[in-house]
């Protein structure tokens, strides 16, 4: 988003059918477009397109114009980086230096005119990736940075200041090495100063137990904080994952169908994701309740700033089924 206007692309849906019951997963190129007229807003559709049928990209809204990085087709991750800009009744589509690996679902944000993507998932899965881009000096090409301490996917990503310098923040995420998917509870920092990353806290509500957390989304707010909107906990998710591995051992057609309806009943039962907004004070790593969610709480998406409000658009919001879904929130 840019200050008057607001640009939806690309994504994925399943059309046909839920994809437990054999639906194809769609990508998609078109962009659609928000505008403020007359004091009303409106969607429409320019017949403008990405250059793929296309999600799960890092994006990144700045004043310079919305990034676009990796993100990933029906045939897997991609390495492609563009940035849109609206000009006029026009729509500039600039290319960018390829990213050094194919990845989807990582996160991004930006220090200065430094461009960073952290995490996400390539060819072998979720990643330590970090790399570097410095928008104004763009024929230097992406920076390999230091890997963070763990491979991870669908983190919140923000940039925040530590109290001493602006720095990368990665929140939660998931990854896999067995059965079933971790979901992450730690919080990490990356100092671009030292170049190194560390453990900037968890999250952890003060007298409770650290709880993990993927595909939620996030941004900063004032000069040391950063905010958390919903995510998944894994609970329904895992097991999930258990009953599939169950079904594939199965030794019998009767057991591998118990196993199949309990998966369909615990998805298509779903209560939605978490609905609490958390809020993470990057300068004294406490984790605080900040609010709810009042509806359907999106995930697999990007939460941006927009004229002062916080926007959600689109997303998941239970298993298998996305939204049409804008979000426009304000803080008290």
């Amino acid at each position: 988003a840019c200050q008057d206007y607001l640009l939806v692309g690309g994504g994925s849906n399943f059309e046909d059918a839920m994809p437990w019951n054999g639906g194809t997963k769609r990508y998609h190129d078109r962009i659609y477009r928000l505008s403020r007229k007359d004091g009303q807003l409106s969607w429409a559709q320019p017949g403008w397109k990405l250059p793929l049928a296309m999600a799960y990209s890092a994006c990144l809204s700045t004043e310079q114009g919305i990034y676009s990085l990796g993100g990933e087709t029906a045939d897997g991750p991609v390495a492609n980086a563009f940035k849109l800009r609206v000009e006029g009744d026009s729509l500039q589509m600039n290319e960018l230096p390829d990213l050094p690996v194919a990845v989807t679902s990582g996160g991004a944000a930006q220090i200065g005119s430094t461009i960073y993507v952290v995490g996400g998932i390539d060819a072998e899965g979720a990643s330590k990736h970090c790399f570097a881009l410095d928008a104004a000096n763009q024929d230097a090409g992406w920076q390999i940075l230091p890997s963070l301490p763990v491979p991870l996917s669908h983190a919140v990503v923000a940039a925040q200041s530590d109290g001493d310098e602006t720095c990368i923040y990665v929140l939660g995420g998931r990854n896999k090495s067995g059965i079933t998917s971790t979901f992450l509870s730690d919080i990490w920092k990356y100092s671009p100063s030292q170049q190194q990353w560390s453990k900037a806290g968890e999250l952890k509500l003060d007298g409770q137990a650290p709880f993990g957390l993927s595909a939620g989304t996030g941004l900063p707010y004032g000069d040391q904080y950063i905010l958390v909107f919903g995510g998944d906990k894994g609970n329904i998710f895992n097991e999930t994952e258990r009953l599939i591995d169950a079904a594939a051992k199965a030794e019998t057609a009767e057991e591998r169908e118990k196993y199949q309806a309990q998966k369909i009943k615990n998805l298509t039962s779903h209560p939605g994701f978490c609905k609490e907004v958390y809020l993470f004070n990057c300068q004294t790593a406490e984790l605080t309740l900040a609010g709810e969610i009042g509806g359907d709480t999106q995930v697999t998406t990007t939460a941006f700033w927009w004229n002062g409000q916080i926007i959600i658009p689109g997303g998941e919001v239970r298993p298998g089924v996305r939204s049409k879904l804008v979000t426009r929130g304000t803080l008290e």
